[in-house]
């Protein structure tokens, strides 16, 4: 009886596990959109604007915003959970995109007038949150750009000027032209390979460049991308690179690239190393811009819905959110909170609605025959049985007595 009533009670815990298993996973599977982890945060001086650059100091806590149709860069404190508007910085013309070498206590801005222009954002300083210098890179435009802390070099792209300027800014501001003929879009350096990675979409292409002379080292076709934006994992080798309509995921160490539709295109892109995420602003129209996360492995946690001036974004590693401009200000969302459940998990739930059934049809047929057997003849237990196995074994031995001496010795017969 006690061995039944264990393994009854063994089977139901394993199916109430497995049913809590099963439950988890689909708790799991049923997460928050990331849709639904957007605040938006009411900013007035952001909400006239019209972004490009968009540039996390994650050491200071600030974000800053290069608004085209004020010609400033807006600045954020993202230090608190809830962001604060600090000010802005006069820059005295259009900025595109920006660039932050956290360990000089800079900020650089490329003009659509040509020019670079470099903020110091030193808080000691006197001149703190000012425009100290003013470099000429392009008669035309100077466009997206980077900064590489190895180099100590700022890299400007000049747009339809198919030139990328390398710019020496550890005090000299010498420079070198990479004539790449064609227009081109976001300059990234890696410093894993230490090679310059340029998008030009007009040639379908990511060119890997030797930063030391310019030389273009080899030619990565995106097919049908027009890549635009581009950001690079060091860790991975793996760069992000938004397309006409997709977006592209490149091995830089064998060039292979693979193409997602998850998200429609965008404009720059940016890797946050702390976190290990990617971030993609998309701006298209009213309904269809949006803003995505990705892991530092390229594939997709999730988006929301943006406005067509979210042309950049950023992560805030402190807090765990996105950061980009939207129509109050600022929106925000935790990918941390929408990502999807892993394989094993996904791979457990699966298997825990085949099993469930299988234990539970287990669990009858027990129930079942335990009943059938309490519907029959009672058990005999030990003693029982071995009081009748003696009685079996006296009338045996009787018999035998009989069979020797015969009926007339039956007055012989012990008595019971």
């Amino acid at each position: 009886m006690k061995g039944r009533g264990s393994t009854a009670a063994m089977v139901v815990s394993g199916l109430l596990w497995v049913s809590a298993c099963a439950g988890a996973v689909l708790a799991l599977s049923g997460c928050a959109s990331c849709q639904s982890t957007v605040r938006q945060v009411a900013l007035p001086a952001l909400a006239a604007g019209s972004f490009d650059g968009v540039e996390a100091d994650q050491s200071a806590h600030r974000i800053y915003l290069a608004d085209r149709t004020n010609n400033k860069v807006a600045v954020v404190d993202m230090s608190s959970a809830k962001p604060q508007f600090v000010g802005t910085i006069d820059v005295a013309g259009t900025p595109n995109g920006l660039g932050l070498a956290p360990n000089l206590h800079r900020l650089y801005a490329g003009m659509a007038d040509g020019n670079l222009v470099v903020v110091d954002t030193d808080p000691h300083s006197p001149r703190a949150m000012q425009v100290i210098d003013k470099i000429s890179v392009d008669k035309t435009s100077a466009d997206l750009l980077d900064y590489s802390a190895g180099l100590q070099r700022v890299f400007v792209s000049t747009g339809i000027g198919g030139e990328v300027v390398s710019v020496d800014v550890a005090g000299t501001d010498a420079q070198q032209r990479f004539a790449l003929k064609a227009p081109v879009g976001q300059p990234r350096y890696d410093p894993a390979d230490g090679m310059l990675y340029v998008t030009t979409p007009t040639t379908d292409s990511l060119l890997k460049i030797n930063p030391a002379d310019g030389k273009v080292v080899s030619t990565i076709k995106l097919a049908g991308c027009h890549p635009y934006g581009l950001a690079i994992n060091p860790g991975r080798q793996l760069a992000l690179t938004t397309c006409r309509s997709s977006v592209a995921v490149v091995n830089l160490q064998n060039n292979a690239f693979d193409v997602s539709r998850a998200v429609a295109g965008g404009d720059i892109v940016t890797y946050d190393a702390a976190a290990d995420r990617f971030v993609v602003a998309s701006p298209h129209g009213n309904t269809d811009s949006t803003v995505s996360a990705f892991y530092g492995d390229g594939h997709l946690i999730g988006s929301v819905s943006g406005t067509p001036v979210t042309h950049g974004a950023a992560f805030d590693a402190q807090h765990g959110v996105v950061y980009a401009p939207a129509a109050a200000g600022l929106l925000s969302f935790a990918p941390g909170a929408c990502e999807p459940p892993s394989d094993g998990l996904r791979f457990a739930g699966g298997m825990s609605f085949f099993l469930a059934p299988l234990l539970a049809f287990a669990l009858f047929l027990f129930l079942y025959a335990r009943h059938r057997r309490r519907g029959g003849p009672k058990r005999l237990t030990y003693e029982e049985l071995r009081k009748q196995d003696m009685e079996t074994e006296r009338e045996r031995m009787l018999e035998l007595e009989d069979s020797i001496l015969g009926p007339l010795n039956q007055e012989w017969r012990p008595e019971a």
